[in-house]
This record gives C-alpha cells, sequence and structure tokens, in this order.
C-alpha cells in the first residue's frame, strides 16, 4: 500500500501543467447526487441504495456504486460475478468476506478488492449494522450476477485473492496551511506491482474545519467526492456549487476545474473515486 503525498499540492505543482477557467468543457456540469430509497436485494438479507447506475442515468460512468446495510447475522448468499471486479470500503460495522476459499476480516476505514469471477460472500460479523460502499467495474448488471441454483451448473473454477488495504489513518501527515490530508488506497497507476484489477483509483481525505482543496481540475478522468462524516462545497470558477452533506456524493466530470472546501465544524471524511485512475501529471491548478 502506497501513500500519495500528503501534501497534494506538491503533487500540483509536479503537474504537466496549469489550468484556466475556460479549458473547462462546454456544458459540463457538477452533480449532487443525494440517498435514495434502499431496496431489498438477496431475499431481504441486505439493502442496496444506488450511488452510480441505473438510479442516475445522466452520469456516464466506467462504474457502478451503492451502499449496501446488512444486519447482524445476515450475509449475501454466495454468488459470482462473472467479468467483474468489486471493491468493499468498510463505513461501519464488520465484514466477513468469503473470496473463494479464503475469509477475511475488514472494519470501518478498511477496502477490500475482490478480482472478478471469486466466489464470495458478505456476512455481518458482530452486533452492530454493517455498511459498506461497493463498486463494480465493469458497471453491475444483473446478467453478471451468478447464484443460488445456477452456481451448481456453471463449470468454473478460480483462484482469485482478494486484496485487503488496512486503514487509512496511519501515517497521515497534515498539510496545515490548507487543513487536509490525503491517502491513497488502491491505485493501478501507483501500485502496478499489484496487477489491480481496475482502472479506476480511490482515495480517502480528511479536511480539517476550513480545510480546502484548491481549485485544480483532472485532465480526462471524472472526480466523485463521497462524504462520509461532515459536509462539503464545491465550487466551480463559473459559479457552479453544491453542497454535500454526509451520505452524499458529488460527481465532478473529467477536466472540470473545482474548489472543495469543509464548510462543517468538525473534520470531513471523504471518499475520492477517480476514473480513468489518478496521477500527477493528470492535476493541474487553476490560474
Amino acid at each position: 500500500m502506497h501513500r500519495v503525498a500528503p501534501l497534494l499540492f506538491v503533487c500540483i505543482l509536479l503537474s504537466a501543467g496549469c489550468l484556466a477557467a475556460d479549458e473547462s468543457p462546454a456544458g459540463a456540469d457538477l452533480s449532487l447526487i443525494a440517498p435514495v430509497d434502499p431496496i431489498p436485494i438477496f431475499d431481504g438479507q441486505a439493502t442496496y441504495s444506488g450511488i452510480i447506475g441505473a438510479e442516475m442515468p445522466q452520469i456516464q460512468a466506467n462504474y457502478s456504486m451503492g451502499y449496501v446495510a446488512i444486519a447482524p447475522g445476515n450475509a449475501t448468499p454466495p454468488h459470482r460475478l462473472i467479468g467483474t471486479a468489486e471493491l468493499v470500503y468498510v463505513l461501519g460495522g464488520t465484514a466477513e468476506i468469503r473470496c473463494d476459499n479464503e475469509t477475511v476480516t475488514a472494519r470501518e476505514g478498511e477496502t477490500v478488492l475482490l478480482p472478478e469471477g471469486v466466489l464470495q460472500s458478505i456476512a455481518a460479523a458482530g452486533d452492530a449494522d454493517l455498511t459498506y460502499i461497493t463498486v463494480s467495474q465493469p458497471a453491475y448488471t444483473a446478467d453478471i450476477e451468478i447464484s443460488g441454483d445456477e452456481l451448481a451448473t456453471l463449470s468454473m473454477t478460480t483462484d482469485g485473492k482478494p486484496v485487503v488495504v488496512a486503514g487509512p489513518r496511519e501515517g497521515i501527515e497534515w498539510d496545515l496551511e490548507s487543513g487536509v490530508a490525503v491517502y491513497t488506497l488502491v491505485n493501478p497507476v501507483l501500485m502496478r506491482e499489484k496487477a489491480l484489477p481496475i482502472d479506476y483509483s480511490l482515495a480517502y481525505v480528511e479536511l480539517l474545519p476550513g480545510g480546502y482543496l484548491g481549485y485544480d481540475g483532472i485532465k480526462g478522468s471524472s472526480d466523485l467526492l463521497y462524504v462520509i462524516e461532515g459536509e462539503i462545497e464545491v465550487n466551480t470558477p463559473g459559479g457552479q456549487a453544491v453542497r454535500v452533506p454526509a451520505g452524499s456524493a458529488a460527481y465532478v466530470p473529467p477536466d472540470l476545474v473545482k474548489e472543495t472546501r469543509n464548510v462543517a465544524a468538525s473534520t470531513t471524511k471523504i471518499l475520492s473515486f477517480i476514473d480513468p485512475a489518478w496521477a500527477p501529471e493528470k492535476t493541474g491548478l487553476f490560474e
């Protein structure tokens, strides 16, 4: 597991160039993604609230994303996702995740990446609800999920190993000027030795009260900012602005210049999903 330089602006200053306000693509808009009503899945063993996918057809992404809740003692039944890798970021509770013949335990702040096609099941261990963000790439569709009697008729074996990323807080340093800390969790560009089966990257960000990420744009990549705790405001030089409370997300199209500020009275915690994956040369300053 690698850490992106916690002083994010050091990475930005090393980038290939700067962006001007009129370089943002015409018609590109910020989108606020609010929670949708949960639906039962796996015969009521869990509930699912879509974030990216069929629920937001106006957003064209190379992945699907949702919020899953599982009550203590419940579990998703064994199933395979054909041709799709699934990422699980645990928001609360404890997950026991079966991946073929291996079972791993993941707690709040930990990430598990399940390779495509593995026989998998996720259970809520302990006395608290398990809640997590799930991301599938390519995007989830019903026809890729094989479970129940179909498993017995599927002639398929795998030996996939889960990629487990411990909680992000260890070793974080603060940029006291802007009040922000960034930690890369998974990135196929910066972590080539891991051969991660995804094209996007995931970073965990903490912003102190008043902390901010200054105006920047990510060349050729979208950025989805999911707020775990607290509240942010995302602004563009053109006057677009969205406030994003906990449990909601902001979708930033590729190349759109934006600023992100913590508008809560306490530390705000967010996840940043960048697709295709972030690299230092992709980030440009706004002038």
